[in-house]
């Protein structure tokens, strides 16, 4: 190899040098001697330009230092770190945290300026010190694990479903918009190293929430801002001593509750609500069906069907599609339930106004109020009269049966009725609606197993003129059991039909 190589310096009239290792060993002592010198110089300069927290840190001690940190560290507790980004505003308590000064970082920054690091690290924070100077922060260290449960926690409120923005009534015809909330995925780890960071250089300002995905809601705060007034309420009763039938009663309104309807829009009650089937939640509960009481699952959700129509029908609703149960609801003077059935039977109405209207529902024990909001433009006065009301006798048979010692109901009977009910309606522009709620209900016999000889008699059990006149029920505004009180000799008991819904429906 070496010949080699002067064979090529000789055939290309290269000169070979001399290198003299000596002198440039003892060049690069002296080099080093004098540059260590230097530096060491350089690191004594710098660290009398080292502040901590703007106090002049050039003659403190480990001691000094840390006495300083003890009379501040009581201000720890106080402070607490904001985290934001669109959508998002949270904050963090550094006393739940364990918030703390990181003393071993606060040491290092201040007494160790160009001694930690790589030669070349060393030599770059002298010479930053030496050119601008050097104020240690006051840098703060918090329980990684703490901080890792309280992110996962903002993480875990902020991914849930999104959540339409929703009205509620405040009282005394008020209304209040609630503000929607999207679906916010956040960087957890991301956001924590920059909690880290930001701590570290003792701060608390604000952080910038990394946000990775978001899905927005259906409603927004915007959609509801001509909801400014309660339109009307309806109040409906029921015993509460049927668990499985206030439960089904339960889940209907919470279905229907925050339902906006958009101005010239039809409003459907099982498209809103959706089948009433035990995989839902919904228990078997009364509804009648082929002339008897049965359990069927969702009996009771017609409680909540009528009430909606009761309120629709006073705020002014047009009726697009309501039918009557097979006997009159005990909770609703007679006409004015609307009964409902999966696939089939609905009620629905349609919203005339220029601006949208909106379904509140409130339960309370034995109660169920479903309220309209709506504009303060849009409100209405309505009247209801009885246009025609008949009765219909039912009969009462009597069936020899042996296997009885005595007389035993075997299937309930009821009056029937046929009424019509006339509804004006006033709106505020001016303009005049009329419209007629038609009911036929036919009367349900009576039947009694007797030992005894077979017999058979019809009867009429209820009068509509004689008891609580039905136009004042009908005018309550909001409840049908506020109304005047009637005289001593008409006041006679309402006719019952139970809190069974009534027909082949829930």
């Amino acid at each position: 190899m070496k010949d080699y190589r002067r064979r090529y310096r000789e055939s290309h009239g290269i000169k070979e040098h001399k290198r003299p290792w000596k002198k440039i060993l003892a060049g690069v002592a002296v080099l080093c001697v004098v540059g260590g010198g230097t530096f060491f110089a350089a690191q004594t300069k710098a660290a009398s330009l080292v502040s901590i927290d703007g106090q002049e840190a050039a003659n403190l001690t480990e001691d000094d230092i840390n006495a300083y940190l003890d009379e501040r560290e009581g201000e720890l507790g106080k402070k607490t770190l904001a985290l934001q980004a669109d959508g998002v505003n949270e904050t963090l308590a550094l006393e739940k945290l364990d918030g703390h000064f990181d003393r071993e970082r606060i040491m290092d920054e201040a007494l160790l300026v160009g001694r930690t690091g790589t030669p070349w690290q060393r030599v770059a924070d002298v010479v930053q010190t030496l050119r601008f100077g050097k104020d240690v922060p006051l840098s703060i260290a918090v329980d990684d694990e703490k901080l890792t449960q309280a992110i996962g926690e903002i993480h875990d409120s902020y991914n849930a479903e999104p959540q339409d923005a929703y009205a509620s009534p405040t009282g005394k015809g008020g209304v209040e918009i609630h503000k929607e909330k999207a679906q916010i995925t956040i960087d957890a780890d991301a956001l924590k190293q920059r909690v880290v960071d930001e701590l570290h250089q003792g701060s608390t300002a604000a952080v910038a929430v990394p946000v990775t995905a978001r899905t927005e809601a259906k409603v927004k705060e915007a959609d509801l801002k001509d909801i400014d007034t309660v339109l009307t309420y309806y109040t409906t009763h029921f015993d509460g001593v049927n668990g499985n039938r206030d439960e089904n009663i339960n889940i209907a309104q919470k279905l229907l509750n925050h339902t906006l309807v958009a101005a010239g829009k039809d409003c459907s009650f099982n498209d809103t609500i959706g089948t009433r089937t035990r995989d839902k939640g919904y228990k078997d509960a009364p509804v009648y069906f082929d002339n008897k009481v049965v359990l069927d699952a969702g009996g009771g959700v017609c409680q909540v069907s009528t009430t909606l129509f009761n309120a629709a029908l006073r705020s002014g609703m047009i009726i697009a599609s309501r039918s009557p149960h097979y006997a009159p609801a005990g909770y609703v003077p007679v006409g004015m339930d609307a009964t409902v059935a999966d696939n089939s039977l609905d009620f629905a109405f349609t919203n005339p106004f220029k601006h949208p209207v909106y379904i509140c529902t409130e339960m309370n024990q034995g109660s169920l109020t479903v309220y309209i909001l709506g504009n303060h433009a849009d409100t209405c006065n309505v009247s209801f009269a009885t246009v025609s009301q008949k009765t219909l006798p039912h009969r009462v048979i009597h069936r020899h049966d042996d296997s009885v010692t005595e007389d035993k109901r075997d299937q309930e009977g009821y009056d029937g009725h046929d009424i019509t009910i006339r509804r004006t309606v006033a709106y505020a522009d001016g303009d005049h609606y009329t419209d007629t709620i038609v009911s036929h209900y036919d009367p349900n016999s009576e039947i009694i197993l007797t030992p005894g000889p077979s017999s058979e008699e019809t009867v009429q059990t209820t009068n509509l003129d004689g008891e609580q006149p039905q136009d004042a029920m009908l005018n309550a505004p909001h409840d049908p059991t506020q109304i005047p009180e009637a005289p001593a000799e008409e006041a006679v008991s309402p006719s019952a039909a139970g809190d069974a819904d009534a027909g082949e429906s829930e």
